[in-house]
């Protein structure tokens, strides 16, 4: 016996007494003494139950049920339309208008348990084996897919990346195009004082030659010395004439004239809701699936004949005696 704690004798038991069970009955599901067991071959309703010796049972392997799940009763026909055990109430209502229905326990005597059992772990094989390959296929996907996500963020990036270094590459070429116009603004402005500076000097230089020079000369050279001075005053007049409608002389501010496309380009990355989108791709796998064993019936059954199948013949023998005429 697999179980080390003594199986007790059921019927026993009910009536409040220990008795180690010898027998082991599957449709009741629990053991009978000796004296138990003998009452239960008497009784009809236990008599055709399936026993065991207590030796041999192992609590291990789960008791089939023998009755039928929806009505109670004891599994005693066999539909071969349904390839299924019923019961009486079974065939009554639900089997009423199959044919064949044959007695479970001819059909168990028919039945090649064997080839039985082989043929439902043929299916169970293949359907493991079916399984175990889709679990295979499906760790392998996951194992792929990891890396197609890795793939997509770093296409994001790259996405990120040369949007950034193009608009790094405007902003250095602006930038640029900004020092160089200051630079050559600033170079004029400076060139402009430096040039007026020159200018100043040389008035300066005329104006103590005025009050220095022409007061200690005679008046012939004071003439001539202030006609020269003169004519120098005239000459810076135009000068400064002129340098009021010089660019040079205006005042200058450095602006940026943004282009129109940015507008356009910031309007759109606004209404951006993203940079791409992210799909699932489901594709046909090849599994190479074996062709399921199809569910047969475990034995042959005959057609009863019903009078809706019945053809009648009518033979007439019609007898000539014939004599002889003389």
């Amino acid at each position: 016996m697999a179980s080390s704690k003594p199986i007790q004798c059921g019927p026993c038991q009910e009536g409040k007494v220990n008795t180690k069970a010898d027998i082991w009955c599957y449709n009741c599901e629990e053991g009978l003494c000796s004296t138990c067991s003998s009452h239960h071959k008497r009784f009809k309703g236990t008599r055709d139950h399936k026993t065991i010796d207590i030796k041999s049972y192992k609590p291990s392997i789960r008791a089939i049920n023998t009755e039928c799940d929806k009505h109670g009763q004891q599994l005693n026909l066999y539909c071969p339309s349904h390839l299924m055990p019923c019961c009486d109430e079974c065939v009554s209502t639900s089997h009423s208008k199959c044919m064949g229905i044959k007695s479970l326990a001819s059909v168990v005597e028919q039945t090649k348990i064997e080839k039985s059992t082989q043929s439902v772990q043929k299916q169970i094989d293949s359907i493991k084996h079916f399984l175990d390959k889709l679990i295979n296929n499906k760790s392998k996907n996951i194992k792929r897919c990891e890396k197609e996500n890795d793939n997509i963020k770093e296409l994001i990036f790259k996405i990120r990346k040369d949007i950034n270094k193009h608009l790094t590459h405007l902003e250095k070429k602006l930038c640029n195009e900004a020092d160089t116009i200051w630079n050559q603004e600033k170079s004029k402005a400076k060139d402009l004082i430096t040039e007026i500076e020159g200018k100043q000097k040389n008035f300066k230089e005329m104006q103590d030659h005025l009050h220095t020079v022409i007061p200690h000369t005679s008046k012939l050279q004071s003439f001539l010395g202030v006609h020269q001075i003169e004519q120098q005053v005239h000459q810076c007049q135009r000068y400064v004439d002129d340098l009021e409608k010089d660019d040079r002389a205006k005042e200058f501010s450095i602006k940026l004239m943004q282009n129109n496309e940015i507008e356009k380009i910031l309007s759109k990355l606004g209404s951006l809701e993203s940079l791409g989108e992210v799909i699932v791709d489901k594709t046909e796998i090849a599994l190479n699936r074996e062709t399921s064993v199809k569910k047969k019936a475990q034995v042959q059954s005959r057609v009863q004949s019903n009078i809706t199948n019945m053809t009648m013949n009518i033979e007439t023998k019609i007898e000539i005696n014939m004599k002889k005429e003389r």
